[in-house]
């Protein structure tokens, strides 16, 4: 969001809001992508891989920003938003690794 954060304005928040939400996302992701940079910080690579144990282990869940197009082609963009998933998959899904993985 920091990289865009005019977007921010169009779903009701503001470009604070979007610099805190990409720092956010810093604290549970694995590593920052090496090709995909953020202008506004310093060309700091964006945050990628979800880590579902930090996420339980920090309490922050994941931003998603929503974008909508009309099912009609050339119509454009008919709604956006932001949410974030429910705490609920990710305590389903770091039970499902341990039966997995940890044995």
């Amino acid at each position: 969001m920091a990289a865009a954060p005019a977007i921010t304005q169009f779903v009701g928040g503001s470009v604070e809001d979007a610099f805190s939400c990409s720092n956010r996302m810093y604290e549970i992701t694995l590593d920052e992508h090496k090709f995909f940079n953020i202008p506004q910080f310093n060309f700091r690579g964006s945050a990628t891989g979800i880590d579902l144990r930090k996420v339980i282990e920090v309490g922050i869940l994941p931003q998603i920003n929503t974008g909508i197009a009309h099912k009609e082609p050339g119509v454009g963009q008919i709604g956006a938003g932001l949410v974030n998933p429910p705490k609920a998959c990710f305590n389903k899904a770091l039970s499902a690794f341990v039966q997995e993985y940890v044995k």
